[in-house]
């Protein structure tokens, strides 16, 4: 049996078209919960008009943000598998099957998402990134997280935590990697990521998030990986303009891991953030 956790906030725009995607499956859900974080536009609307036999609609009394309503909709569901979707992201119709057929013992899938879309669902950027064969290479390099794109075999959840807020989806994975949790990585290309003005990926909260992450694994991780999970966060330091101490982390990365500097990707970050001599 599988489950479908929808976490929405304000979501008039996109709700109608990512609920009918997931009922549109070729594998089709046993249920889909949907949990209303307080929204305050048309969401809760749209959802009972078109949906209200559907779904399992449930409406926070307040605000709680996105990590107290995942573990709300995941405490919910019923089923062995548990799929989570944003509600401004879209899934291809057999989504869920290719997950379910490639699924094997795995604790934790992660179904890598090629695609940014557009409001409209139309591909604005398409990633040819060369995923790892290791699965703990993409978790210490930061490339998993999208909620979108992760899936729990019942009795393996890990809750959300708001102290690691706007990177809680990369921290999941971190703590399962540790628990010594089976995470599969996964390359069907059925998940699309939409861009529009209201994301958080460019919020500063997402370097905060980052570095409270650092600080409670920076000395937890094997080190083999510390190399990959050093770049990463100064990767995003980079990003947010923090070039002093991004640079601090990205050289003792290479310092342990020379090899870091044969990826043409990483090579492409260093130039594109760590030398800003247009600012």
């Amino acid at each position: 049996m599988v489950s479908v956790v929808i976490v929405v906030y304000c979501g008039e725009r996109f709700i109608r078209e990512t609920i009918e995607r997931v009922l549109e499956q070729t594998y089709r859900p046993k249920e889909v919960i949907v949990i209303d974080d307080a929204s305050t536009d048309k969401t809760q609307e749209i959802i009972l008009k078109n949906f209200n036999k559907a779904v399992k609609y449930y409406r926070n009394e307040r605000n709680m943000e996105r990590c107290y309503s995942r573990n709300k909709g995941y405490s919910l569901s019923k089923g062995e598998y548990v799929f989570f979707l944003d509600h401004d992201d879209l899934w291809e119709k057999h989504h869920v099957e290719k997950t379910l057929k490639n699924w094997g013992d795995a604790h934790v899938v992660y179904n890598f998402p090629r695609r940014l879309v557009d409001q409209r669902g139309n591909t604005i950027r398409y990633s040819k990134k060369k995923l790892p064969t290791d699965p703990k290479v993409a978790v210490y390099s930061g490339m998993v997280g999208y909620p979108s794109a992760t899936a729990f075999r019942r009795g393996y959840y890990l809750e959300y935590m708001d102290e690691f807020m706007l990177r809680e989806d990369w921290e999941v994975f971190l703590r399962g990697c540790h628990l010594g949790y089976k995470i599969k990585l996964l390359d069907t290309d059925t998940v699309m990521i939409r861009e529009h003005a209201g994301r958080t990926s460019k919020s500063n909260r997402l370097y905060e998030g980052t570095k409270r992450v650092y600080e409670e694994y920076h000395s937890k991780i094997p080190q083999e990986y510390l190399p990959y999970f050093l770049f990463h966060v100064g990767d995003v330091c980079m990003r947010f303009g923090n070039l002093g101490e991004g640079w601090s982390f990205i050289l003792r990365a290479i310092k342990q891991k020379p090899s870091l500097l044969l990826s043409g990707r990483n090579l492409l970050s260093i130039f594109k953030r760590g030398f800003r001599f247009w600012r």
